[in-house]
C-alpha cells in the first residue's frame, strides 16, 4: 500500500478499488454447480442497493449487523454495504453451533443479519419466534438467496433499487467517507477456547493500519487471482481480502475441503491456509510417491530430501555452494521430475499466506523446495490481527518475522510476548473487565503467547502462557514445543498433552492413517479395523520409538511417558475444536476424562472410541 494512496478507512479502501480497477470476473463462486460471477460494474452496484436498502430501514450508524453465511461474493457485498452505512459489521462463523450463534447476536445487540440462505434461517427463525423471542432487538432478515419464509433477499433489493447515475454515487461517497479512522467498522467474537468468546472491537483505523503494515511486506503485482477459503468471520482472511481489494487481485470463493474440485475451475495465484491445509497437501503428494514401485520411490524421496536440505540452507542464510555439488544436482533434478507435478495438480498456485497456527518448519520447507513461496506472520484477533510477518523473499525458517512497521513488540520478564500500536484494539464489546486483564493503560497488549525476539528483530513462538501444564511435583512443561515436537513424525497428524496436576505428562495421539497403513503392509498385518491395526504390537512399537526419539531433546519430566489413540473425526466436534482449529483443552479433558484416567492406570495404550456424532457446543450465558 502506498503511503500516498489516502486510504484511511475501509470507505476510502472501497472507492480506492473502484476507482483504479475495473473487472469483467471480480468475483466467482461456484454455486450448486453453477458458476456466479460479478463484474466490478455489478459488485458496486449490488454494494449501493443493500445500502440504500440499509439506510431506509431504521438503522442508524453504530447499529450492529450481523453477517451469517459461508464464503461467498455475496459476503463482501454486505461487509463493503455496511460499512459505507456507518454500521457496524458482526460477522458470525457458518460452523458455531445455534446456542454460540444466539449468545453471538444476543451479547453484541445486533438489530439485523444478512444471512446466506436456508441452513441459517433454520437457525434463525426458531430465535426470533413470538411470543418471547431470544433476539428481541432483531428487526431485519435480509437472504443473500431467496429461501422460502424470508420476503427480503439481496436479488430483490437490487432488482427494486434505484440507478446510481455520477450525482448519487457522489453523494454515497461523500457520505461514506465521512467515516474516521477511529470509528468502529465490526466486532469479531473470538473462538473461546478459554470460556466464553468476547467480542473484539475492531476500528477502521486498527485494520488499515494493519493492511497498509503489511502490504508492505509484500511486492505489488505479483498475484492476479485469489482464493478465498478460510472462512471470512476469521480477521486473517478477511484482512487478506481488503489486501485483494486494493491490489486489484480477482477472489473466488469455496470451502478448502473443495481444493481439488476449485483449483482447476478457479486457477488462483495466492490462497489463504491454516498449516492443516498445506499438511493435507504435503501428505497427498507423499501418498503418490508411496504408490511408486520401489526403485522408483526411492528416488523420488532422495531427490526430495536433496531439494529440502538447500532449502533450508538457503533458509538459515547459508550460500547454495555450501551444500555440496552433488546435493545441487539431485536438487534441480527433483524441480525437473518431481515437482512440476505438485505444481500442475495445484493448477498455478504460487503463493500461501499461513496463519491461524504454527506452521511445522518441515511442512515449510517441503513448499519452498518445491518452488512455492510461504508467508509466515503471528497475530491476534486483538491485534486486526497482524503483529509480525516475514517480509518476502527474506523470511526465516522457523520465525514470524519482525513486527510490521509502526508496530512495537517486547518480551515480558515471564516471555509473554506484548504489543503495541495503532494495530491494538479498542476494547472487548461489554466487557471492561476483560479489557483491562489483557490492555494496560499505556497501550501494551498482552497476546497470552510466549516468545523470543532476535537481534536483527525477527519473532519466534515457544507457546502459549495459559497452556502450560503444573505436574503434581510443581514442575511446568509448556505444552506447545512438546506438541509441536511430537507433531514432526509423518505417523502423528495431532498431538494434545495432558498432565495438569499429574505425576507425568501423557498424549493425546491423532494418527496419520496412510502412513500408519503403509507400516501394517510392510509388517504384513491384517487387521479389521483401523483402531486394531493401532494396537498391533509393531505399530505400538513404532510410537514409541517416534515418541522416543523426537523426545530427546527434553527434559525426563517433559517427556510424554504414555499416549493413547484419538480419532481424527474427534477433531470435527465443534465442542472441542473452534471454526479457527484451536483445541479448548478444557473441553479435551472434560469429554475424555475418563479415557484419560485409564491412560494414567495402564501402560499399554488404548484407543478412544469414536463418538457417535459430533457433540454440539454448551450455551453461553450473558
Amino acid at each position: 500500500m502506498q503511503p500516498n494512496d489516502s486510504v484511511t478507512t475501509l470507505n476510502h479502501l472501497f472507492f480506492y478499488h473502484l476507482d483504479h480497477y475495473r473487472f469483467d470476473r471480480l468475483l466467482s463462486f461456484q454455486n450448486r454447480g453453477e458458476l456466479m460471477v460479478w463484474s466490478t460494474q455489478r459488485f458496486a452496484h449490488a454494494v449501493f442497493a443493500l445500502r440504500h436498502f440499509l439506510l431506509n430501514s431504521g438503522l442508524a450508524p453504530g447499529d450492529r449487523v450481523a453477517v451469517f453465511s459461508e464464503n461467498r461474493p455475496e459476503w463482501h457485498i454486505a461487509d463493503f454495504a455496511l460499512l459505507l452505512s456507518r454500521l457496524v459489521v458482526v460477522p458470525v462463523y457458518n460452523t458455531l453451533s445455534p446456542s454460540q450463534i444466539a449468545y453471538l447476536l444476543r451479547h453484541s445487540g445486533c438489530r439485523a443479519a444478512i444471512i446466506a440462505g436456508a441452513a441459517q434461517w433454520k437457525i434463525l427463525r426458531p430465535l426470533l419466534a413470538e411470543p418471547a423471542p431470544e433476539l428481541p432487538e432483531m428487526e431485519i432478515i435480509v437472504a443473500m438467496e431467496e429461501p422460502p419464509g424470508i420476503p427480503t433477499s439481496l436479488p430483490r433489493i437490487v432488482a427494486e433499487a434505484p440507478a446510481f447515475d455520477e450525482p448519487a454515487v457522489h453523494r454515497i461517497r461523500a457520505e461514506a467517507l465521512a467515516a474516521e479512522p477511529h470509528d468502529l467498522a465490526t466486532i469479531v467474537y473470538t473462538s473461546g477456547t478459554t470460556g466464553t468468546p468476547k467480542g473484539v472491537m475492531l476500528s477502521h483505523g486498527n485494520i488499515v493500519s494493519d493492511l497498509r503494515g503489511s502490504l508492505a511486506r509484500v511486492p505489488s503485482n505479483t498475484a492476479h487471482q485469489a482464493l478465498s477459503v478460510l472462512p471470512l468471520p476469521h480477521v486473517l482472511e478477511r484482512t487478506l481480502s481488503y489486501g485483494y481489494f486494493h491490489e486489484g487481485v480477482r477472489i473466488a470463493y469455496g470451502d478448502p475441503h473443495d481444493l481439488k474440485e476449485l483449483l482447476p475451475i478457479h486457477r488462483p495465484d495466492i490462497m489463504g491456509v491454516v498449516p492443516r491445509i498445506l499438511e493435507k497437501v504435503k501428505e497427498a503428494v507423499e501418498a503418490q510417491i508411496a504408490q511408486l514401485v520401489p526403485h522408483r520411490r526411492a528416488i523420488a524421496g532422495k531427490l526430495i530430501d536433496a531439494a529440502v536440505a538447500l532449502a533450508r540452507a538457503e533458509g538459515v542464510g547459508q550460500t547454495i555452494v555450501s551444500c555440496g555439488l552433488r546435493q545441487r544436482l539431485l536438487a534441480r533434478l527433483a524441480n525437473l521430475l518431481v515437482f512440476p507435478k505438485v505444481h500442475r495438480q495445484l493448477c498455478g498456485l504460487k503463493y500461501f499466506i499461513s496463519g491461524g497456527a504454527w506452521l511445522n518448519p518441515d511442512v515449510e520447507l517441503f513448499f519452498r523446495a518445491a518452488g512455492f513461496d510461504v508467508l509466515q506472520g503471528y497475530g491476534l484477533t486483538e491485534t486486526s490481527p497482524v503483529i509480525t510477518l516475514n517480509e518476502f523473499h527474506r523470511e526465516r525458517i522457523g520465525s514470524v518475522g519482525p513486527a510490521l512497521p509502526g508496530v512495537e513488540v517486547r518480551i515480558a520478564e515471564d516471555g509473554e510476548i506484548l504489543t503495541r500500536g495503532p494495530h491494538v484494539m479498542l476494547g472487548y464489546y461489554q466487557n471492561e473487565a476483560a479489557t483491562l486483564q489483557v490492555l494496560e493503560p499505556d497501550g501494551w497488549l498482552h497476546t497470552g503467547d510466549l516468545g523470543s525476539v532476535d537481534a536483527d528483530g525477527f519473532v519466534t513462538i515457544t507457546g502459549r502462557r495459559k497452556e502450560i501444564l503444573v505436574l503434581s511435583n510443581g514442575k511446568n512443561v509448556p505444552c506447545a514445543p512438546l506438541e509441536h515436537a511430537l507433531e514432526r513424525s509423518v505417523y502423528i497428524q495431532q498431538a494434545l498433552v495432558v498432565g495438569d496436576g499429574r505425576k507425568f505428562v501423557s498424549a493425546l495421539i491423532v494418527a496419520h492413517p496412510e502412513n500408519v497403513a503403509q507400516v501394517a503392509t510392510q509388517h504384513g498385518l491384517t487387521c479389521g479395523t483401523f483402531d486394531e491395526l493401532l494396537l498391533a504390537p509393531p505399530v505400538v512399537a513404532l510410537f514409541r520409538e517416534e515418541l522416543e526419539s523426537l523426545q530427546a531433546g527434553f527434559s525426563s519430566f517433559e517427556r510424554a511417558k504414555r499416549f493413547c489413540f484419538l480419532n481424527e473425526e474427534a477433531l470435527l466436534d465443534t465442542e472441542l475444536v473452534t471454526p479457527t482449529q484451536k483445541v479448548r483443552r478444557s473441553v479435551l479433558e472434560r469429554k475424555y476424562a475418563e479415557w484419560i484416567r485409564q491412560m494414567y492406570q495402564q501402560a499399554d495404550p488404548l484407543v478412544i472410541p469414536r463418538p457417535e456424532q459430533v457433540v454440539s457446543a454448551g450455551s453461553y450465558k450473558t
